[in-house]
Formats: structure tokens, sequence, C-alpha cells
């Protein structure tokens, strides 16, 4: 228990199972699950990996993973971005276990059992390991001991939780070993001969200094200019590759948000002025909240600074003759007000230990409080939870805490947790200074429409779809008719969450994905987070994969038309500044202005610089008036009029130049790996 309770009290989330994952959780309803896979009976794949299909049991079985070994922290949640993000860890731990693991073991690179142990257990602990604060001591210092006897508990914990927390820390610390390893591997692999060393140091030490004139090629394409059908075809044929999309639909709908109705609003304000009155002088102000707030109880002592963007509450709390009650505030469909609960002189954190016994065995708790009382140093009964701060408050079960952070109260005090069914010897070792902090009892009402508005709402959406019937010419003409407010959005993805000010609109793209959603049909409504009524029609269907030169013809034209125009003008521009001896001959020739550029290297990574041009001038002669060049963007006329040879890019900067390159491909890593193997991800079907 006291092993478990350190572990929800330390961590709360904080445990490292993934590379770069954060774990949130949720709790999955069973109904919600089992629908779901009805639904998608005839095809439940959630993925393919490499050939591997994943169904929906397989990921199920992983997310549930992922959602006991959280909740097992003591954390819940049923947002959605918290279902994502257990979702994404869960599809991350079956790209690791199915894909890249195997990837990087065929490379002949293993982490064996010894190794593990020795990460874990041994002389060379992970820093996977040392960073969990289950295992740090108070100075956040790997604690040897701590780590032996989390171990050695393992095997007493009958409900496996220890045993599962554990697991998880010895899989983060093979996933990073494995990952690390690889990625040394390729540094290693990047390296320079000396003969490409020298060369790149020659290269970015010649500094050129170049006037030019750029001629830009503009929006406007040359109409004189032909592309054939045969052209066409080359292009695409040569960059098919290129030219591929996931499924995509585009829709228009019209969005109705349901929003308090002024009626509401006065109803409501009246309602809460009534409470406001009794709130004022309420004898128990917590029982007040508990029974008619929308936010639950405050258990947190404010300083003064604090509640600077709160001037109503902060003159409450600290100001001199304040009155009983604050002003009424109100915005965001919210009026709240707040009283005084108590004022105290309290630390802002304080370095605690504990000794955690069952109820049962309070006697032997009260024992430990009598010798604890007398001692000097906390014993080694104790167990070091480190500096805690109001925070843990808000956690289920910490009721009691925040006697540690009262002078008054003394070291050592016992707390008695039905909830967590134990009894806690508190031994406080430190505080910060104390200073003067205030609780307050904040009343809360949110302004809600009432049954009426959202009836009212949901009627106009009906209406608009049952005129519609499914029809997109007839929503068309009505909207067009009525003037009501369409939203296109063109290239919606299977994986799309948020559609305009709609957070959650999953249930909008589930509609228009469905496989018996055609083009030109109108959704019915479509409710999302009670909140938001949604009318959609599709208006283009796009399957996944190749596009066809059909749907890009006109763009493939354009792009040709531009690099003939380019040439067009740089043969033109040849023509014209025949003769010229000076740069400013030139640009007057050409209607423009002479610009100056220094310090351009062949390796020179000046964005505003089209590579062509830099280029152009790396192997141009100085003093020798050179071009036109048909640049990305236009067409360049130049002249290099110095030109130095330095000796300030060393070798250093080449070991430098390739640690960036190292890491650049560490960051692709796995989006290269995935590119060598089949990969679907299907979940977006699903959630």
């Amino acid at each position: 228990m006291a092993v478990l309770e350190k572990i929800r009290v330390k961590l709360g989330i904080l445990i490292t199972v993934l590379i770069a994952v954060a774990l949130l959780s949720f709790i999955i309803d069973p109904q919600t699950l089992t629908s779901t896979a009805q639904r998608f009976s005839s095809d439940n794949k959630v993925g393919v990996l490499d050939g591997k299909s994943i169904s929906y049991i397989d990921f199920y079985q992983e997310v549930d993973y992922f959602t006991r070994l959280t909740e097992m922290m003591g954390q819940s949640s049923n947002s959605e971005e918290a279902q994502k993000a257990i979702r994404d860890a869960a599809w991350q731990s079956l790209l690791d276990k199915h894909l890249f693991q195997p990837m990087i073991a065929d490379a002949g690179i293993v982490v064996g059992d010894e190794e593990m142990f020795d990460l874990t257990q041994g002389t060379n602990i992970s820093p996977v390991v040392a960073n969990q604060q289950m295992f740090q001591d108070a100075n956040g210092l790997f604690n040897r001991e701590a780590l032996a006897s989390f171990v050695q508990a393992i095997p007493t914990d009958p409900s496996g939780q220890y045993e599962m927390y554990w697991h998880s820390v010895e899989n983060s610390v093979y996933t990073e070993r494995l990952y690390n390893k690889y990625t040394s591997l390729i540094d290693a692999s990047n390296v320079l001969n000396k003969v490409e060393q020298q060369r790149m140091m020659i290269d970015n030490n010649v500094l050129s200094s170049v006037d030019f004139v750029l001629s830009p090629l503009g929006i406007e394409r040359d109409t004189a200019i032909t592309v054939s059908t045969k052209e066409v075809k080359e292009y695409y044929k040569a960059r098919k590759e290129l030219f591929t999309r996931p499924a995509t639909r585009n829709i228009e709908y019209v969005l109705y948000e349901v929003v308090p109705s002024e009626e509401d609003i006065e109803r409501q304000t009246e309602a809460f002025n009534e409470l406001y009155a009794e709130f004022a002088v309420a004898d128990n102000p917590k029982n007040f909240i508990a029974l008619n707030s929308d936010r639950k109880w405050d258990p947190y002592y404010y300083t003064e600074e604090q509640l600077e963007s709160e001037p109503y509450f902060k003159a409450i709390a600290f100001g001199k003759n304040a009155p009983a009650v604050s002003e009424i505030s109100s915005g965001e469909n919210q009026l709240a007000a707040a009283r005084l609960a108590d004022i105290k002189m309290m630390a802002d954190s304080a370095r605690v230990l504990y000794a955690a016994f069952p109820l049962e065995s309070e006697t032997e708790a009260d024992e430990l409080l009598a010798r604890a009382l007398k001692m000097r140093e906390p014993s080694e009964e104790f167990t070091e939870m480190g500096w805690i701060t109001q925070d843990i408050l808000s956690y289920t079960g910490m009721e009691g805490f925040e006697r540690a952070f009262e002078p008054t109260t003394g070291k050592v005090f016992k707390i008695k947790n039905n909830t967590a069914n134990a009894c806690f010897i508190i031994y406080v070792a430190e505080r910060t200074k104390a200073q003067k902090k205030a609780q307050l009892a904040t009343f809360v009402k949110n302004i809600i429409p009432s049954e009426e508005t959202y009836r009212d709402f949901q009627i106009k959406a009906a209406d608009l779809a049952d005129r519609s019937d499914g029809d997109y010419d007839k929503f068309a003409q009505i909207v067009r008719e009525e003037q009501l407010p369409v939203i296109p959005v063109n290239g919606l993805l299977q994986t799309t969450e948020r559609i305009g000010v709609v957070d959650n609109a999953r249930s909008v793209v589930h509609w228009a994905f469905d496989r018996k959603t055609k083009s030109g049909e109108v959704s019915d409504v479509i409710s999302v987070d009670n909140k938001y009524y949604f009318v959609a029609a599709v208006t283009a269907v796009y399957k996944e994969g190749t596009i066809p030169l059909s749907d890009i013809q006109q763009d493939i034209i354009y792009t040709i038309t531009a690099e003939k125009q380019i040439e067009k003008m740089a043969s033109t521009i040849g023509e014209q500044i025949e003769g010229c001896t000076t740069m400013e001959q030139v640009a007057e020739v050409l209607g423009t202005t002479v610009s100056h550029q220094g310090g351009i290297t062949f390796g020179t990574t000046l964005q505003q610089l089209d590579p062509k041009f830099i280029g152009a001038v790396a192997s141009a002669q100085p003093g020798v008036i050179s071009g036109p060049v048909a640049g990305d963007i236009g067409v360049y006329v130049f002249q290099v009029v110095d030109r130095q040879t330095g000796t300030f890019y060393t070798e250093g900067d080449v070991q430098r130049a390739l640690s960036r390159k190292s890491a650049y491909q560490t960051q692709l890593l796995q989006q290269v790996m995935s590119e060598t193997v089949e990969i679907k991800d299907n979940r977006a079907r699903f959630f």
C-alpha cells in the first residue's frame, strides 16, 4: 500500500512508457466498443503493418493495457483529447513491436537479458529508470535503495499493479536502448574522407559578394506558349509517384450552434441573484457550494499575487474593509461570486516523509505518532515522499495533506483517509517560508440553453435537412434563397477531428466517409457534443491512390508553361542586355534596380536565394557580367564584385555539419522506416 500510494502521489501520470509519447488515461465504455466492432464487422482491420493485419481486438487489447496502467496511477479522463492520446500510444506500441524493433533487429542490433538487468538493476542504470521520481531521493538524485525496495515488493503485491508498472519501465528502457544503438550506428555511418572534408572547407571558405538584378516570373502566364498533350503525359508519367493523395471529401455544411437565448440569460441571472443573497450569509459555504455551484469546492489557498487577474476576488481576500461577498462577475455565459472561507499563514511547499497503515492498524499508527513527536530526525520507519505543493490536493484521497504547509501544525501529524482505507503519519522535514494565503468559497453558475432553446435549434436544423431530402441541389437552393451561412470544406480527411469551430466533429467525418454516402447526398441532422447541429452535404469524393491525370492536367500545364516562360524570358533578356558593360546598364534596360548580396558560399543556407543562382555565382568569374540564369522564381543577371578566400570554416564546422545531419536523420528515422514497408492506419474508421 505504501509503495503504491507513493507512486500515485509522486508520479501522477509521469511514467515513460514510449519514447516521445505522452500518456493520458480514459475510461472505455464496453458497449461503445462492441457497437463499433459490430459496425465494422465486415472489415475490422484497424491497420496493416508490413503485411500483418492489426484487428480491432488486437488494438483494443493494447489500448486496454495502457488504460489500466494509467488508471493504476489514479488518473482518469473522459475527454476526447485524453482518448486520442492513449490510442496514439497504443498505435505507437504496435509500430514498435511489429515494425521498427524487428527492422532494427535485422540490422544485427539486440538488447540482451544481461544488458537489460544491468540497465534496470545493475551498475549501468538507464536514464529512464533514474529519472523516475519513484526512485529518487529528496534532492532528485537516483536512489538505488528505493529501486531495490520496490523490486523486492513486486512479488508481495497481490493486485499485480507493481509488476505492471515495472513492466512498463522495463519496456521503456528496452525501447530507448534499442533506438539509441540504432541511431549510434547511423551517426557512425556519417563520415567524410579527407578529400571530401577538404572540398567542403574550400567551398565554404570562398565568399562572393554579388550585384544582381532579378526579373521575376510573376503570376500571369504567357498565352503564346503552348503545351502539347504529349508533354503533359510525359511530365505526369515521370513524376507519377508524386501525384498521390489520401482519401478525401469535399463538403458543405450549415452549423447551428446552441447558445442561451435572451430569455435563458435573464431567467438564470435572476435565479443566480436569489442564490447569491443566500450565499452571502450561508453559515457553511462549503456545503452551499456542494449543493448549488457548477464548480466544485476549491481547497486551494491563494496568495495575493495569484489573484491579480480576479480583482473582485482579490479584494475579498486581501482588501481593506472588504465586503462579505464579492460583486457578481460575468462572462462567457457564466456568473460567479466569491467570499472569504479561510485565511492563514502557509508555505508554498514542504518536504514530506510518511508511513502508511491500514485503518484496522490505527493503534500502530498512533504508537509511531507518539514516538515521532519526540524525534529530532525521522526514523527508517518513514518513507521519503519528497517536496510537495498544494497541487496534490487535486488528487483523490489526499484530504488532510494541506496541513503539511501550515507551520502551526508542527512536524508530525496523523491523517485518517477513508478513501485509501489507510492512516498516514506525516513527518514534515522542511517547509518554505510561510506567507499569507486565502481560501475562497467560489459560487459559479453556468448559463445554459433551456430545453426550449435546444428544441428551437433542433427544429431549425431538422427543417433544413427535411426540405433538402438528401439531395444537394435542393440543399443548395434553400441555403441560397434563405441566405443561410453555408461553409465549404475541401480536402476533408478521414482523420479530421476539428471542423470549423467544432473540435470533436468525428461523427460528421464518419458520415462523410461512410461507404453508403455518395457525392451529392445531404445528411440528416448530426448532433455533436449536445451543442452543435450539422446539416452537411458531400460535394466531391476522392479515393485514395494516384491522382488521375484528368484531375491535375491544368496544374501540370500551368507548371510546364512556367518553366517554358522562364526559359523564354532568359533568351529574351540575353538579347536585350547584349552590349551592356555595367550592372546599372542592365538594370536600366530591364526596367529594374540593382540589388546586392554578400557572403555567398557554395554551401550557403540563405533561404531567400535561388539554388540555381547560388550555383551560378560559385562558378562565375569575378568582374564579369554573368547570365541570364533561369532560376526557380525568375531570371538573374549578376556580377561577382568581390571574392575572398578565408579559413573560418574549419574541420570543427565540418563535424558540426555532420552532427546536424545525424540529428536530422534521427528525426526522420521512423518516417523513413515507414516508407520501406506497407503501413495502413485505419483507426479513423473506428474512432
